[in-house]
């Protein structure tokens, strides 16, 4: 799914308590319906991405060291950052999370969901 949001670059230097935030998400156990990319879902006070601030909760990694991550399995992605070394360069979208379920809460008040196919194949097969 294509957003228009803020994309940054931000490099982190892993402290001792490493980079400072968890993951949710990739191909395997998608985190948001429809996307399969891997989003921040908590930031540790006392990590490296708190500390900079620039990472923020709701974000959407799109690279790993030049790496693309927007589809790979949750694992993978952990290993791709375990294996990162001390300086971590990522491509990030701000605000994807918060993005996407707002489209995803417009798409079904808008009917725009399944339930409009369904309502006119029953329509059909009650009128054959």
């Amino acid at each position: 799914m294509s957003l228009n949001l803020p994309v940054s670059n931000l490099t982190l230097e892993r402290g001792d308590s490493g980079l400072g935030f968890n993951i949710r998400g990739g191909t395997d156990i998608p985190h948001v319906p429809g996307d399969c990319g891997i989003f921040v879902t908590r930031l540790k006070e006392d990590g490296a991405a708190f500390k900079d601030g620039h990472l923020k909760e709701g974000d959407k990694i799109l690279e790993v060291n030049g790496k693309n991550i927007e589809r790979v399995t949750h694992n993978e992605a952990v290993q791709i950052f375990i294996t990162a070394g001390n300086t971590v360069r990522m491509k990030v979208c701000h605000g994807a999370y918060a993005e996407l379920m707002r489209n995803l809460s417009q798409s079904k008040g808008n009917g725009g969901g399944s339930g409009k196919y369904i309502a006119v194949l029953v329509a059909l097969l009650a009128a054959g």
